[in-house]
């Protein structure tokens, strides 16, 4: 998010206010990414139900999310960040199942970069799913909100997301030391890049 010059409201000039993003939907073969939606609560509580211990690995705050209520509460912040312009949220699905999320984060409309993160449910690994989705999300990043910059961070012995980040063409451009405390470790993560030009290159 801009600071200084910058207000995260000027995303307006860049990405559609809350209505005309919950329209932005898109398609890869076999799954659809779907905006966050509050209809989404019983299918996303029912989906850290079911991957409580993938979860909890390397995201716990999403594992809290299991029950409706929760999910409910959760879903009720991603539509108020995405009216602020702060984050944009979607749902991967495979038919009827949701099997995965995308966010991006930190969006700054004066430099034009963004973070990008997602989580992927353990049945739906190894099938391409999370690479197809994050592609698309990824082209819509450069060529509608016109972004320049994406970074994906991850935990450094997060092996599944490091894979994701190289096959979409990141760069790995540093180390942040003891950056993160999971389950009251410190751990590095891996900093990733990608340009505009390279992904549409």
């Amino acid at each position: 998010m801009g600071t200084g010059r910058c207000s995260a409201r000027n995303i307006s000039c860049l990405v559609p206010r809350n209505d005309g993003c919950a329209r932005v939907t898109m398609t890869a073969p076999e799954i659809a990414i779907v905006p966050a939606a509050i209809s989404h609560a019983a299918a996303l509580a029912d989906f850290v139900q079911h991957n409580l211990a993938h979860l909890h690995a390397y995201l716990p705050a999403v594992a809290e999310l299991a029950s409706i209520d929760a999910a409910t509460e959760y879903l009720h912040a991603v539509q108020e960040w995405a009216a602020d312009g702060d984050v944009l949220e979607w749902y991967i699905f495979s038919g009827a199942t949701l099997c995965g999320s995308i966010r991006v984060k930190d969006i700054d409309t004066c430099d034009r970069k963004a973070k990008v993160g997602y989580f992927l449910g353990k049945e739906f690994e190894g099938k391409g799913i999370m690479t197809a989705a994050v592609r698309l999300i990824l082209d819509y990043c450069f060529n509608v909100l016109q972004l320049n910059r994406m970074e994906l961070r991850c935990a450094a012995n997060n092996t599944p997301s490091m894979a994701v980040a190289r096959r979409l063409g990141f760069t790995l451009e540093g180390v942040l030391r003891q950056d993160e405390c999971l389950h009251g470790v410190f751990v590095d993560q891996q900093v990733y890049g990608l340009l505009r030009a390279e992904f549409l290159g």
